[in-house]
């Protein structure tokens, strides 16, 4: 069944990516022989070094401890950098920061284009802009990575969709 839906599919879609000599290009150029290294890189999976992640993993951790206290020292106290709610209690109410959007419950947004925007006024919403982006540098790769390594290949083995995602 799969085959024959691929099949009418290119049936439909191939005369339509004639008609355009740059998209034909691009899928005849790059990406029809892009697909083997694609298979190839998931079949023998992808060497990391899970020592230097680790390393680079506690750099982080130590950097968003230096950016927490940095944070507390510039609301006058202690909470959770990682808490909208808190975020927003902070910010909102205790500073009187400026409030430029709400969320669909009426709240007060912490949303990244909102700190983005405080941050050119005010220390601490870049702070947590920061704090944000290593906390997810960190749980989603240098964290991650080391324990996704296969204990027969000691290589990482993923599945690429080169249609899915521009990397």
């Amino acid at each position: 069944e799969d085959a024959d839906i691929t099949f009418q599919l290119h049936q439909t879609l191939w005369p339509e990516l004639q008609k355009n000599q740059g998209l034909q290009t691009l899928y005849e150029d790059i990406e029809m022989p892009l697909l083997p290294v694609l298979s190839r890189m998931e079949r023998y999976g992808v060497l990391i070094d899970a020592e230097s992640l680790n390393r680079q993993s506690a750099e982080l951790s130590k950097r968003m401890m230096e950016i927490e206290q940095a944070a507390h020292h510039l609301a006058g106290e202690t909470f959770n950098i990682a808490s909208p709610r808190q975020i927003q209690t902070i910010l909102f109410d205790k500073l009187g920061l400026p409030v430029l959007a709400r969320t669909p419950k009426n709240q007060f947004s912490t949303a990244e284009f909102v700190l983005q925007e405080l941050a050119l006024d005010y220390e601490l919403p870049g702070l947590i802009l920061e704090h944000r982006g290593l906390s997810k540098l960190r749980t989603t790769y240098t964290a991650k990575l080391p324990q996704q390594i296969d204990r027969k290949t000691g290589r990482v083995h993923t599945s690429y969709h080169q249609a899915v995602t521009a990397t």
